[in-house]
């Protein structure tokens, strides 16, 4: 008796506690209810991604020696090949998980109603309702929205105390990525009785349950209305990049980048031939030419040029020696783009007609110090601070650059750099915010995605008003009468630049910058259209024009219901 009672002592007083907590853990299952993802929407509360339902198989990792036993039949079911599911159960095993996991994704109700039917002879599998990224618009800005992928081990083991679970989806690129934090929401948890048997009873009451935190939605500035005239502009085969900004505030309207993808092929099961397939495709169409690729600005620096040449002692009365077609310097001959040459020129009559043989001039008697300076304040060389990962900074070419790199500089390199050519290098995102810093005359904003969620504005020091008018002025011209009268659009004034991007792969690049309307300008673009060459007209102007006639038509209709 006296053993007996000095036992029991031991274990319902001395380790009373230890016994009941594994008593718990036995009779209570633990389950992770996933936080509903915040939706993405544009400017005007069109969805661009949302949730939808999703069926799944999971397995409890508590019952292996079960779960293994009943593979033979789960595969009948699901026409799996068992051994493949019998080595994916084994990973799971070892991976140490205690609490339910995915066995099979997005299943069909087919398989989801068999799995309830045959309960009894599959212990330790269940089945569970969850929420699966939707993205109604499919490839549309793509690159913008970015995708979901689940998290592995490696992750898991990183982000478990943030309330991740094993095998749930996170950001893996665009906002998705960058805003992760802000729509994943905080998961909840719930407890369910088992008994003897591991089988589920029903809720647990003796345990509150910690019901899930809804992620925040975001609402973009970008137009759902002009992304899709611009992607649609570009068609299924065109390969280039357009960002569209206010320039009042550095809004982003749109941001294209082509080829796309269709982010719902990652909420699925894929291949792995499709994945390589996705990922090692020659088009590269999970990267982001808006502001991961670089290109040679072309003549669309020679406002540039202009703004460096109007802030150091020339005015747009500056003449030089008449273009005749070509310019002589250093023994070789620097050509213009129009054989028979433009004659003589002021400088806004110089940006209209795009002539090479003044901005050789203007380049030259500048020099590369003053003009990188001018380029510097532009924002040129440097990265916008967009709020998406992966923007690289261009290039701005320097003294430094040239000593740093061991490359020979001389005076005459000046003339290439002055039209946009030589060791330049832009992002189309760079373009987009240099265009709407002179459509503004001055003012610097940093794009972003965000709807009221972007930096001050600031003006600029160092190039005036009056610099800005000149070139303005000449840009008016380019769409007027110049090399984009193609872009012209009735009742409408708009100003813009060509550009060439030289290519040394194939043909060449056709680039557009502009901003409408003329006076009080509230959108600024930066198109590119890749391996165009010189048809007429540029495909970069004309997909420009297929955005614009929709952003006017917008427009007009938002002031017509104002006015009723």
């Amino acid at each position: 008796m006296f053993v007996l009672v000095v036992r029991l002592f031991q274990l319902q007083v001395l380790h009373g506690t230890d016994f009941a907590l594994m008593s718990d853990l036995t009779r209570f299952n633990r389950v992770v209810i996933e936080a509903p993802r915040g939706s993405i929407l544009d400017r005007n509360g069109r969805i661009f991604a949302e949730n939808g339902l999703s069926y799944s198989i999971t397995m409890d990792p508590m019952e292996y020696d079960k779960v293994e036993k009943s593979v033979p039949l789960l595969a009948s079911f699901c026409g799996f090949p068992p051994d493949e599911l019998i080595q994916k159960v084994k990973d799971i095993n070892r991976k140490k998980i205690h609490t339910p996991v995915k066995l099979f994704k997005d299943a069909d109700f087919r398989l989801l109603s068999i799995i309830e039917e045959h309960k009894s002879e599959l212990p330790g599998l269940d089945s569970e309702i969850d929420q699966r990224r939707s993205y109604p618009n499919g490839r549309l800005a793509s690159h913008v929205i970015g995708y979901l992928g689940e998290i592995n081990q490696n992750e898991f083991n990183e982000l478990g105390s943030k309330g991740y679970y094993y095998g749930q989806s996170i950001g893996r690129d665009g906002l998705e990525q960058e805003y992760e934090e802000v729509l994943k929401g905080k998961n909840g948890t719930k407890f369910q009785e088992k008994n003897y048997l591991n089988r589920i009873l029903k809720d647990s009451k003796e345990i509150k349950p910690d019901p899930p935190e809804a992620g925040k939605s975001l609402w973009l500035t970008i137009d759902m209305r002009l992304q899709m005239a611009a992607e649609q502009a570009f068609g299924d085969t065109l390969l280039g990049a357009l960002v569209a900004i206010d320039p009042r505030n550095g809004e982003i309207l749109a941001m294209v980048s082509m080829p796309n993808y269709d982010p719902n092929e990652f909420t699925h099961v894929m291949t792995a031939g499709r994945v390589d397939s996705l990922f090692n495709d020659p088009r590269k169409p999970l990267f982001n030419r808006a502001i991961q690729a670089t290109y040679p600005p072309g003549s669309t620096f020679k406002p540039l040029t202009a703004l460096a040449g109007l802030e150091n002692g020339f005015n747009e009365q500056t003449r030089f020696s008449s273009c005749h077609g070509s310019y002589a310097f250093g023994g070789r001959s620097f050509k213009c783009w129009k054989a028979g040459g433009h004659g003589s020129l002021n400088m806004s009559e110089a940006i209209t007609n795009s002539c090479n043989v003044y901005f050789y001039q203007l380049g030259y008697k500048v020099g590369i110090e003053h003009w990188q300076t001018t380029a510097k304040i532009m924002g040129i060389g440097d990265i916008t601070g967009v709020d998406l990962s992966g923007e690289v900074a261009g290039r701005l070419p320097t003294l430094d650059y040239y000593k740093n790199k061991n490359k020979y500089y001389s005076p005459g390199v000046m003339l290439n750099l002055a039209i946009g050519q030589g060791e330049n290098d832009v992002t189309l995102l760079q373009l987009a915010r240099y265009v709407g810093i002179i459509a503004t005359s001055g003012i610097k904003t940093t794009p972003h995605l965000i709807l009221g969620k972007g930096p001050k504005p600031e003006r600029i020091v160092g190039i005036s008003p009056e610099s800005f008018d000149v070139v303005k002025r000449g840009m008016l011209g380019v769409v007027e009468q110049g090399t984009a009268r193609s872009l012209h659009i009735p009742g409408h004034m708009i100003a813009g630049k060509t550009g060439t991007a030289q290519n040394p792969h194939g043909a060449d690049h056709k680039i557009f910058i502009g901003f409408a309307p003329f006076e009080n300008s509230t959108i600024a673009v930066a198109c590119v259209a890749e391996n165009c060459g010189d048809k007429s007209p540029s495909r970069a102007v004309m997909i420009v024009k297929r955005m614009l006639d929709e952003y006017f038509n917008d427009s007009m209709e938002i002031s017509a219901a104002a006015n009723q």
